[in-house]
């Protein structure tokens, strides 16, 4: 019996038939595994579809016409865009936003990494009392922190003005524009350091101990192993906190709403504020959604530039 192919000077190839038939072997148990998979995943991408995708293209959709109390208006084009972009208390959120955001990120990642260089020295129950005790400002409630930081920096009957009326001078922060905007920074600080913190510790303690020796005998000093060796090797921790840090603090709307409500004066008036308005007391969802767009944008330029600035390559 012939189990080859006759090939064209009449010769038999058994053994290109057996490889043959082995791959194809082959090729039909990848497909089986690749449907498997398809369908382990398929739940996970329809869930994300439905309330990612699918909001988003609606939010493109809202913002080119004029949405007023859920009816579809008049197409706009792109003036709902132009508004957001010409209207001056948007301009005006947008850059409050950006101050905060920068400010409140900029303080977490560095007391959060002061915090783990030192954690990273100390080791048993001390080190991690000091972690847990550090993440519980961004596990809890934002609502409840913030209101907490309300009452405490309250001048009239909470834990501040108590103490401002029994030294005997009057002590008012968040009704006051300048010192309002930094009470929201150090609260939005405080909440997020402790994930700093434990992220760039995450990356320390993955780091080799054999290379740092290997540093210390060839004499580099603690700055050149810290600059030179340490923060190169945990630039993915790093940078992973800084974006998540601030995307959380751009379109945070919680500890602004709970804690000032924009106030005084707009001082505090975020851009997520502004979102809030025209959506829920304006009820123009077509602004609304060319703002939510814009600030997706914003956001998205600045892990761009972020991911430049340190020359990061996925």
């Amino acid at each position: 019996m012939i189990k080859g192919t006759v090939a064209g000077d009449g010769s038999c190839n058994g053994p290109f038939f057996h490889e043959g038939g082995e791959t194809n072997m082959r090729s039909a148990a990848i497909r089986r595994k690749g449907l498997f998979s398809g369908v382990y995943v398929a739940p996970a991408m329809i869930l994300l579809i439905m309330f990612l995708i699918v909001p988003l293209f609606y939010s493109v959709y809202c913002g080119l016409y004029s949405f007023k109390y859920m009816n579809r208006g008049e197409f706009q084009g792109l003036k709902n865009f132009i508004y957001c972009l010409t209207d001056k208390i948007i301009l005006n959120s947008f850059k409050t936003t950006f101050i905060v955001t920068f400010s409140a990120t900029g303080i977490s990642v560095i007391v959060g990494m002061l915090l783990a260089l030192w954690i990273d020295k100390k080791h048993g129950m001390f080190a991690y009392s000091i972690e847990m005790v550090g993440l519980i400002p961004w596990v809890i409630s934002m609502v409840v922190a913030s209101l907490l930081w309300r009452w405490l920096l309250n001048g009239d009957m909470g834990l501040l003005g108590f103490i401002s009326n029994w030294v005997g001078r009057p002590i008012y922060i968040l009704e006051h524009k300048g010192s309002a905007l930094i009470a929201m920074i150090f609260v939005m600080s405080w909440r997020t350091i402790g994930y700093a913190m434990v992220m760039l510790l995450a990356g320390l303690r993955s780091l080799d101990p054999n290379l740092l020796e290997a540093a210390a005998i060839d004499g580099a000093s603690k700055t050149q192993t810290l600059f030179k060796i340490k923060l190169p090797l945990i630039l993915t921790n790093f940078l992973l906190s800084l974006i998540v840090l601030t995307v959380s603090n751009f379109t945070n709307n919680t500890v602004p709403r709970a804690l000032t409500n924009g106030g005084p004066a707009y001082a505090t008036n975020v851009v997520t504020l502004e979102q809030y308005i025209l959506s829920f007391e304006y009820y123009d969802f077509g602004r609304a959604s060319a703002l939510a767009l814009l600030v997706m944008l914003a956001t998205a330029l600045i892990i761009w530039a972020y991911m430049k600035v340190t020359k990061y390559e996925l």
